[in-house]
């Protein structure tokens, strides 16, 4: 019901449904289920399109602690977590702050992705690139879109606090030229290169 009122109604009213939600999986399953985590990332969610960012950013320093716990350091959900951290310190201008949670979550997916196996299924013929570009499968795409994604939010903020001709800025401009490249995107990949 929270859901639907968020989408389709009154998103302050959707928030008591959450809260009540939260209460009730906290009483039956307990502080640190994941089922409590991904209500309270939930409820972040919520209190982001409220404006409400220092509940919301509470909301998922809990969730972060619970899918840690239950999940381990090295998952998709804890970077997706740590990137929500970002944007809603971006709204709340911690720049810093934010920078430091978009750096986590891109070193994490970063991670992931290597752990994924190479991106790329390599042809014997050279050539054949030209005519075929190679694929990669669409759930190794989806993370590097996502991943891209986190450079796009901390560029910005890296220029802004290291200024513009810093060497970080140079090398999330070079990762985000190879990710482009590795999603067959030549024109990104070509501005981001010679950014």
């Amino acid at each position: 019901m929270g859901n639907l009122l968020r989408k389709h109604g009154d998103p302050s009213d959707a928030l008591d449904y959450f809260k009540f939600a939260l209460r009730i999986k906290q009483a039956t399953l307990g502080s640190d289920d994941i089922d409590v985590a991904n209500t309270l990332f939930n409820t972040a969610v919520l209190l982001d399109d409220l404006g409400k960012f220092e509940l919301s950013l509470v909301a998922y320093k809990e969730a972060l602690r619970i899918r840690k716990l239950v999940l381990g350091e090295k998952s998709q959900e804890v970077a997706d977590t740590l990137f929500c951290m970002g944007n809603v310190a971006t709204a709340m201008e911690k720049h810093s702050e934010a920078l430091g949670f978009f750096n986590d979550s891109i070193d994490l997916m970063e991670a992931l992705i290597q752990e994924a196996g190479p991106p790329i299924n390599q042809e014997d013929d050279t050539l054949l690139f030209i005519f075929n570009p190679p694929s990669i499968p669409i759930a190794l795409k989806a993370q590097y879109e996502t991943l891209n994604h986190a450079y796009e939010e901390a560029l910005p903020l890296t220029k802004l606090i290291l200024g513009s001709d810093h060497a970080n800025v140079g090398a999330i401009l070079t990762r985000m030229g190879d990710i482009y490249k590795i999603l067959n995107d030549w024109d990104n990949a070509i501005g981001s290169l010679q950014g």
